[in-house]
């Protein structure tokens, strides 16, 4: 049985228990408690990728591009790591979490707040910075096994076992669940030469050859049947076209379209007008009036909803006589204040 899956040194493991107690506000026997379970959902994610080489390419990619807090880390293990840098190992540890357990962590979080009476925030701060340790080791001890899918899948598909051993049992299934690792923790190492082999090279060893007895059938068949049409076709007396005499009457489609868009402009065009020349006044008790926008209801209307002013307001106004027939009120623009 080889060694047991782990991301912290035992010879570290105080100093970086401290700095996570402190980073965390969780106390260092909780935090030691959490240490396991951290180990087991990185584990957890990693044997995920045993299936998903997209996400493995992802794994490889961001451990070779970007840049390791390594004094920050360094720090850690020494046990002197100040807050920023423990933010700093956090925040590398979050693009692994968004590679290994894509949003699970909420989900787990909740869990472990419930079952072992620790703070979802602290959990989460904690995991990220454990993720962010692992991303070292891989990136320091574990290097090799990224050399490809396969050597990637057969790295840690020993390790799987250790699934259970660091994972409470009262949590396993629950997280094992929530990472849906139930078809991997099931699987046979010796299965892993048909998952980690190439689809595409797969496809062309299992291509029938092209001139096999019952391609050979079709081809015969295709070239017979082209044959037949490209005769029919070259060798057909052409029919006379007829031309009813009820076509002769049919407005041609272009004209249609033309007097489609001709309507359909104008009509536009005549909305766009009314649109333009109106504005419609909102009052508080909910009702609106429409009136032309040159009217002089407008600035009445502006300088009575805003509570703001002071100042008297100036309207231009005249005085109508009605003792006789009056052609005064003929502008669309004029109303009447009684």
């Amino acid at each position: 049985m080889g060694e047991l899956f782990g991301v912290i040194h035992d010879d570290l493991r105080g100093n970086v228990i401290r700095r996570i107690s402190l980073f965390t506000g969780e106390s260092e026997p909780k935090v030691e408690e959490l240490i396991p379970v951290w180990e087991a959902i990185i584990l957890g994610g990693l044997l995920k990728l045993i299936r998903n080489r997209i996400r493995f390419n992802a794994l490889y990619n961001f451990i070779l591009q970007k840049p390791i807090p390594r004094l920050a880390i360094e720090e850690l293990q020494s046990g002197n790591a100040t807050k920023l840098q423990l933010e700093e190992i956090s925040q590398y540890g979050e693009g692994l979490i968004g590679i290994l357990i894509p949003d699970k962590k909420s989900a787990i979080a909740m869990l472990i707040s419930r079952e072992l009476g620790c703070k979802s925030s602290s959990f989460l701060k904690g995991l990220s910075v454990v993720f962010g340790l692992y991303g070292f080791k891989l990136k320091e001890e574990d290097y090799d096994s990224l050399k490809d899918w396969k050597t990637f899948a057969e790295f840690f598909i020993v390790k799987k076992g250790d699934f259970s051993v660091l994972c409470p049992s009262n949590l396993r299934f629950a997280i094992s669940d929530i990472l849906l690792l139930s078809d991997v923790l099931k699987l046979d190492p010796e299965a892993l030469v048909y998952l980690t082999e190439d689809p595409e090279r797969d496809e062309a060893n299992s291509k029938p050859s092209l001139f096999d007895q019952k391609n050979l059938i079709y081809i015969v068949i295709t070239i017979l049947l082209s044959g037949f049409t490209i005769w029919y076709t070259l060798f057909k007396p052409a029919a006379e076209p007829e031309i009813s005499a009820d076509l002769e009457e049919v407005i041609p489609i272009d004209s249609l379209n033309k007097l489609n868009d001709s309507l359909t402009k104008a009509v536009l065009d005549s909305n766009r007008i009314k649109n333009d020349s109106l504005f419609t006044l909102n009052w508080p008790d909910g009702t609106q009036y429409v009136v032309p926008k040159k009217s002089i209801l407008v600035d009445l209307h502006t300088y009575l909803m805003d509570s703001t002013q002071t100042s008297p307001l100036e309207l231009i106004s005249r005085e109508l006589i009605f003792d006789d027939n009056t052609d005064l009120l003929m502008k669309p623009t004029d109303y009447l204040f009684k």
